[in-house]
């Protein structure tokens, strides 16, 4: 079954969300909240410090059902985001951190495939740099003082892939419009009390529940050149072969946790009965013989292979 997605959009404490408006044909909100973030076909509920709306992240298909009540619990979670201002500094636990100190199963290592609409200037923070230290982060934190200094910065165009393990800390620039792809959490600490524009972050978003140490514990210090850091998690657009039909933008030897693929005409990728997110990024065309086009979000379940025909490129992510 390839089914159509409910809008999602889930509050945030950065601005963004008119790349999506755009690309979707949705409306912002009345609020004036931010919401620059679309979660698609979640089974994951979204936390801000608080989990002041019951439900909030939880996907429904096209139909008002829950996407949970039709295909389960999802073991990804995949995003659009559009970011009109850089996001905080921010880290994400491994897997064992979460199991130890988070009372979670899954931690949220990601990835992100920036879309067209991405800024020409636009840059990710990533990793850090070489002889980064603990108690040097600390100093940081605890000043609230040349955080982004420590880190690297990373020019990003559409096209450009970026794999972000857990514990490397990181931060989306302003003018990135993508699709992300992690594990199923919202689970996060966070290096800035304020965001660029001044909006306050929430005391239960920096420390993620943990104390100071154990804030600082979900960092990694494996300081790295800028070479070593772009060869470990970075793909560029011109390595991926125009020509192949179905392209893996993660390599098999980056994590085991999910997969994203690009398809164009005449792609396949096989499923073998598990769910999916796809993503028509441009164009329109077919796929599994059904109408799709740009801003396409869909649902496929208990479909054994995933076939594009046309002029749609489709990001799967599974």
């Amino acid at each position: 079954m390839i089914l159509p997605l409910e809008s999602n959009r889930v509050r945030r404490t950065y601005l963004g969300g008119g790349r999506i408006d755009a690309f979707t044909g949705s409306r912002p909100a009345a609020d004036g909240v931010p919401r620059p973030e679309d979660w698609l076909a979640s089974t994951t509920t979204a936390y801000n410090g608080t989990h002041e709306i019951e439900g909030e992240g939880l996907g429904r298909i096209a139909d008002g059902r829950l996407v949970r009540d039709v295909a389960g619990t999802l073991p990804i979670l995949v995003k659009l985001l559009d970011s009109d201002e850089r996001l905080v500094v921010q880290a994400h636990p491994t897997v064992p951190f979460a199991r130890a100190h988070m009372n979670s199963p899954v931690g949220k290592t990601e990835c992100w495939c920036f879309l067209p609409g991405t800024a020409a200037d636009a840059c990710v923070y990533l990793g850090f740099r070489p002889g980064v230290t603990r108690e040097m982060w600390r100093h940081a934190f605890e000043a609230q003082d040349g955080l982004l200094e420590l880190l690297h910065r990373v020019p990003v165009r559409a096209g450009d892939f970026v794999f972000v393990d857990g514990g490397v800390p990181h931060a989306i620039g302003a003018g990135c419009f993508m699709v992300e792809l992690q594990e199923p959490s919202d689970l996060m600490v966070v290096a800035e009390r304020f965001t660029p524009s001044g909006r306050r972050i929430p005391d239960g978003k920096i420390y993620g529940g943990l104390d100071l140490d154990g804030m600082l514990d979900v960092y990694c210090y494996d300081g790295v050149t800028y070479g070593e850091l772009c060869g470990r998690y970075v793909r560029r657009s011109a390595v991926y072969p125009a020509s192949e039909p179905a392209v893996r933008m993660l390599d098999p030897g980056m994590t085991d946790k999910f997969e994203m693929w690009r398809m164009v005409d005449g792609g396949t990728v096989s499923l073998s009965g598990r769910s999916a997110v796809a993503v028509v990024v441009e164009g329109d065309g077919m796929l599994n013989g059904c109408s799709v086009r740009k801003g396409d979000r869909l649902l496929v379940y208990a479909e054994r292979e995933l076939a594009v025909k046309g002029k749609a490129v489709v990001l799967v992510c599974k």
